[in-house]
């Protein structure tokens, strides 16, 4: 009895306090702000939170700057692109819904013009007659999550300062273009200073990746590409921790002063002959600095042009032609000290810096 009469009084206690407070006008949480209708007491909506705007069918044209996003998953038109964007600032969320194509249709999403600071995330693409993304136009593109398959001409491609994260594409190319529209089939292909990370590529006609330069690739995988690089970049470039492999070229092609480092490069140019020598890493400019690969079942490991390069501390195995090529005659590249073993033998060097190239079981 005593304990239910203290409580009673704690309790009196804390309302008699709390009254007193609110007396003074202070932290008076329970009282609206103003009067019953206002502004201040009427909850915002998600609206007002954020204004978006549903993408209800398609063909769908994008004329002002906000965020738009599906409900559902929508079927493209023969002769037209599915949804077009002629403005800047534009969010596009597919909110993991799936824009389905036609052999007659055009591209699923199209930049029309130079926009800028676009962003179109989380959805599937697939069966467009062009492709997927068509912002080559745009900069400022942020392409994240989404997953491509079997667009005609190609899939993602954007302009400069743009970055690509997450997305996966197959089989996407193998329709030609007319002669009036310039050459395509690239799985992925970004203008200057673009990054591409973690995004996964397997069975297009043309490269898997391409960019252009001070772009960074870092952490993608890109296989079975038909007729094409697995990765291919231009100058300034880097090209860090990733998969290219049982492509019909080149698994990675670099230009000049572009970082190639920590990549698996395998089974690339296999039904090549010489002297067309297709490497697993082709080298083809200045200054360029390759290190720690591993390259195995290639036709030719690491094949090498160009001047001022450092190739340090790559393993390259079970090549066709041979581990590593450059043509012959004076160079004026530095490639760390090879040291070859053979089955039963061992590594003739405790360089660090030294590549490896070995046969053995």
């Amino acid at each position: 009895m005593n304990g239910v009469k203290r409580t009673f009084r704690l309790v009196l206690c804390c309302l008699i306090a709390y009254g007193a407070r609110n007396a003074s006008g202070q932290d008076n949480f329970m009282v609206p702000a103003g009067p019953p209708g206002s502004e201040e007491t009427r909850m915002k909506t998600l609206n007002e939170i954020e204004p978006r705007s549903v993408v209800t069918n398609l063909p769908f044209a994008i004329t002002n700057s906000g965020c738009y996003y599906l409900t559902k998953s929508l079927q493209g038109k023969n002769f037209a692109d599915g949804i077009t964007i002629s403005t800047n600032e534009v969010k596009l969320d597919l909110n993991g819904y799936s824009m389905n194509g036609t052999t007659g249709s055009y591209s699923a999403i199209k930049v029309v013009g130079p926009c800028e600071n676009i962003s179109i995330r989380n959805g599937v693409i697939r069966r467009w007659g062009n492709f997927a993304v068509d912002a080559a136009s745009a900069s400022d593109v942020v392409v994240q999550e989404i997953k491509v398959f079997n667009c005609g001409w190609g899939g993602i491609y954007v302009g400069p300062n743009s970055r690509i994260d997450t997305c996966s594409l197959f089989g996407n190319g193998f329709n030609d273009p007319p002669p009036t529209e310039p050459p395509s089939d690239d799985a992925i292909q970004a203008g200057s200073f673009a990054t591409i990370t973690e995004c996964k590529i397997r069975g297009n006609r043309g490269a898997g990746i391409h960019t252009y330069m001070h772009s960074k690739i870092i952490g993608c995988t890109s296989v079975g590409s038909k007729n094409a690089d697995g990765i291919r970049t231009e100058d300034y470039c880097t090209v860090r921790d990733c998969v290219s492999s049982q492509n019909k070229s080149h698994g990675i092609r670099v230009a000049s002063q572009c970082r190639v480092i920590g990549n698996t490069c395998g089974e690339n140019g296999t039904n090549a002959t010489p002297p067309d020598y297709v490497g697993g890493i082709s080298v083809e400019g200045m200054n360029n600095y390759v290190a720690n690969n591993s390259i195995a079942g290639n036709h030719v490991g690491l094949r090498l042009f160009g001047s001022g390069n450092l190739i340090v501390h790559n393993t390259a195995c079970k090549n066709i032609a041979m581990d590593f090529w450059w043509p012959p005659g004076p160079q004026s590249n530095f490639v760390g000290q090879i040291s070859t073993m053979t089955q039963g033998s061992q590594f003739s060097t405790n360089n660090a810096w030294g590549n490896f190239s070995f046969r053995s079981q």
